[in-house]
């Protein structure tokens, strides 16, 4: 299988052990930890709309109408909930583009979502454009996680490594001012 199907095929399945346990703390009342597990799910599988509908269930069946409204914003659906959480959620950022634009954190791929979505997001991004003279761009995570380990494991090295040098560095001070001490003992 080569290396890009591979990947592929490994992040299918972590999601798919993922939703398995998002499900199980659903099932056993731990709705709280599903919603993070499904927040940090979304940020690893942006354009994956269901996703995102499935939080914003989990935020109705809560009661916290206004952030099911959030992860529902790219919906398209009829349903009249999902309309009034919609309307909510914009009402309590006062429809601002800007602020919905940086709640929703989108890092995804643009031209894969529906059509609908598509325009939803460029209807936000214009105006935002218009009211702030930005658009918030967010770029997509897929190798942060990557980097963050790198990073993570360099200031231990750099760290030892400085430790190291500077121990030497005394060890050199130490025995030059003992030897010189040795010589002058002996010279005089």
């Amino acid at each position: 299988m080569p290396a890009n199907r591979y990947q592929k095929f490994v992040r299918e399945m972590s999601k798919h052990s993922a939703l398995r346990k998002i499900e199980f703390n659903i099932n056993n009342g731990l709705k709280l930890k599903a919603a993070v597990q499904l927040g940090t799910l979304i940020n690893k599988n942006p354009n994956n709309i269901e996703l995102r509908n499935r939080l914003a269930e989990l935020y109705f069946e809560a009661g916290f109408l206004d952030a099911a409204g959030k992860f529902w914003i790219l919906n398209d659906s009829k349903d009249q909930n999902v309309k009034r959480c919609v309307e909510i959620y914009e009402k309590s950022v006062n429809h601002s583009g800007n602020r919905i634009l940086l709640d929703l954190k989108f890092r995804g791929d643009k031209t894969l979502l529906s059509r609908y979505a598509q325009n939803k997001l460029a209807e936000l991004e214009k105006d935002s454009l218009d009211k702030t003279n930005s658009i918030p761009d967010f770029k997509e995570k897929e190798n942060e996680h990557i980097e963050a380990n790198t990073k993570k494991n360099n200031p231990i090295l750099e760290k030892l490594g400085c430790g190291i040098a500077i121990a030497i560095v005394l060890f050199l001070v130490a025995a030059v001012i003992i030897g010189s001490k040795a010589i002058f003992q002996w010279l005089f």
